[in-house]
């Protein structure tokens, strides 16, 4: 019998372990998870944003392309032809020349965010620009300059203050952090556009427009789309986390059960094996204990005993009576007798108590009070015998906590929910319980007194879970130990029923 309850217990314990151990996994695994999404977010981030500043800086470089197009067709037609027929050549040195296409420069940039625009002559010198205090100057001209020269296509740099990462943690970016360098070759157009011939160099057009404003919307969008899958990716996160908690917290209340329940298996069985041995030793014991508290009130009631002997005889009678009381106590915890089911009257059953412990109640000078309605009855489906000694065990416990000089208050109420029960409480004025050990007294063989067997409060449990109901132990808030019974009420079936048996 021990090798299979200790198989029951090995099983019960198992299968919770494990799950625990699962939802361990499981919250390390939604850990990880957010730790891998947050990176892969991040690494989406930036693969998306890369991908919109590349889509824009291309139309950016078609629209400079364009303009750079425009610019040489407009300077060739409105400002070249007409100054090679007038003047015969070109010299933007003569200030008629150089406002003659600086008019025709600043009428098509007009409106286009151009910052700076040149012009290069030979030898990379600057023959227009702009800002004109940069005319003359040939330590201006970059590498995309000279290879202008040398191609058709306009060639495109992008110039910006700090680096793109260093950007994306900005709150907000300065004018002209960033800009787009567009580097073109001035030609002079081919009279025969079929011929696919370009036309000879006359020089290097190159211009710079501010995309600070656009870099900012790209950098904004990528933090669009990072707070987004952050704060997705953190409410999946709680929401997993949170039913991983509510799964854990569930786990742990089954284990504490699970133990619960396997703490009273093991007390079960050693109690049926305790049982055994008890209930063979208990038969051999009572027998003699009976001969032997017979013969010793026999003796002391027999008249001319000496003072010495009766006191001999009072001890051997009052001794083994209690031992025999123990015996029964073995008994009834350990072998309980079948119940005699009927609808019994709680609060009559409270009365023949208090009746029966009057007498000690007065030589103790205590004084017990029902505080319930004497006339109404608590009925509840129960063995009257037992019931009866249950609480008769609990006033008796009651009087040996006081002592002498105080007070015990009985109550019995019905309450209703979802089921109607009977609770009686006793409450007395002694020291009450030991709040560290309340989880014991309900425990067989634990007690608090020097001759006392432990068994007095585990049988009245015994009794009552029996009844299908509870014993709930506790210290009053005024002080003094405070007992609650409950049971469930006599239904009204079981009323007729008992009704119709004694009719």
């Amino acid at each position: 019998m021990n090798k299979q309850a200790d198989g029951v217990v090995a099983s019960a314990l198992e299968h919770p372990e494990v799950s625990r151990q699962k939802l361990g996994f499981a919250r390390s695994l939604a850990w990880v998870s957010l730790v891998l999404v947050l990176i892969l977010s991040a690494v989406l981030t930036i693969l998306i944003g890369n991908e919109v500043r590349e889509t824009l800086l291309a139309k950016q470089r078609s629209f400079a392309g364009l303009m750079a197009e425009n610019l040489n067709n407009q300077i060739y037609r409105r400002f070249t032809l007409p100054t090679v027929l007038r003047f015969r050549r070109i010299a933007l040195r003569q200030p008629v020349q150089y406002e003659a296409l600086d008019q025709v420069v600043q009428s098509i940039i007009h409106g286009l965010h151009v910052e700076n625009l040149r012009i290069y002559g030979y030898g990379g010198i600057v023959t227009y620009a702009i800002n004109q205090w940069e005319l003359g100057r040939s330590d201006l001209a970059t590498q995309p300059v000279m290879d202008a020269t040398m191609g058709d296509q306009p060639i495109f740099t992008l110039d910006s203050a700090m680096p793109l990462w260093q950007a994306f943690f900005m709150v907000s970016l300065d004018s002209g952090t960033f800009t787009l360098r567009t580097t073109y070759p001035l030609r002079i157009e081919n009279r025969v556009p079929s011929s696919g011939e370009s036309g000879p160099i006359m020089g290097v057009l190159e211009f710079t427009q501010d995309i600070t404003d656009d870099m900012e919307d790209v950098i904004g969008f990528q933090w669009g789309i990072l707070g987004v899958t952050l704060v997705s990716s953190l409410a999946l996160f709680l929401m997993l986390l949170f039913f991983i908690r509510r799964a854990d917290h569930g786990m742990a209340q089954r284990v504490a059960q699970e133990q619960r329940l396997l703490r009273e298996l093991h007390q079960h069985e050693k109690l049926a094996s305790m049982g055994r041995v008890v209930a063979s030793i208990a038969h051999e014991i009572r027998n003699p204990l009976g001969i032997i508290r017979s013969s010793a009130e026999l003796l002391l009631k027999r008249p001319g005993t000496d003072p010495v002997g009766s006191r001999i005889l009072q001890a051997i009678y009052d001794e083994s009576k209690r031992l025999s009381q123990t015996v029964s106590d073995f008994l009834d915890y350990a072998k309980p007798k079948p119940l005699s089911m009927g609808i019994v009257d709680l609060a009559q059953i409270v009365r023949q108590a208090l009746i029966f412990l009057e007498h000690e109640f007065k030589s103790r000078e205590i004084e017990a009070i029902a505080i319930h309605p004497l006339d109404v009855c608590y009925l509840v489906n129960g063995d009257k015998d037992l019931l009866y000694r249950a609480i008769y065990n609990i006033l008796s416990n009651a009087i040996q906590a006081i002592g002498s000089k105080g007070l015990i208050n009985v109550d019995i109420t019905e309450k209703t929910g979802k089921s109607k029960t009977v609770v009686m409480t006793i409450k007395d004025s002694g020291p009450g319980f030991d709040q560290h050990k309340l989880n014991q007294y309900l425990d067989p063989f634990f007690t608090t007194k020097d001759d006392g067997t432990g068994l007095g409060l585990p049988i009245v449990s015994s009794i009552l879970l029996s009844h299908g109901g509870s014993l709930a132990l506790g210290n009053a808030s005024g002080g003094g130990g405070l007992v609650s019974i409950t049971l469930p009420s006599a239904s009204d079936e079981d009323i007729l029923q008992d009704q119709n048996n004694d009719a």
